[in-house]
């Protein structure tokens, strides 16, 4: 249901967004990307907002891309960041593994928070990538 695959909540001027793939680790698939870097900029649009918090649904933060998805392609898509011109602090509540993509969507926090859980790897020369986002 990728209606469900990003949590957006909001309390007392704090937006919330969680990536919601556990069953993946959290792993950035096309939709997940597109909706939370739309969430992100919707959040710097709204004045209700002061603050985004920026986590994932245990047990991990987030794994990368979603290379099953990528795998099933011909030609690899578009994975470029579209990281919105941000003016309001994002808080990175880490709460487990974030690598690669996942650690490069950390390095765009303006302020980390981790957890005891909380583990960092980058592992993009392993599938042949560089990294492009942080």
């Amino acid at each position: 249901m990728t209606e469900d695959i990003l949590l957006i909540e909001t309390n007392e001027r704090v937006r919330t967004l969680t990536l919601n793939r556990p069953q993946s680790r959290n792993a950035l698939s096309a939709a997940l990307r597109d909706r939370f870097f739309g969430a992100l900029a919707n959040a710097e649009a709204d004045d209700g907002v002061d603050v985004v918090i920026v986590t994932g649904a245990d047990p991990v933060f987030c794994a990368g891309l979603d290379l099953k998805e990528l795998g099933g392609q011909s030609a690899l898509p578009d994975i470029s960041p579209r990281w919105p011109a941000m003016t309001k602090p994002v808080i990175g509540a880490i709460n487990g593994a974030a690598v690669t993509g996942g650690l490069e969507l950390v390095l765009y926090c303006d302020i980390v928070i981790a957890s005891e859980h909380a583990r960092f790897a980058d592992t993009h020369a392993r599938v042949g990538l560089l990294p492009t986002w942080g």
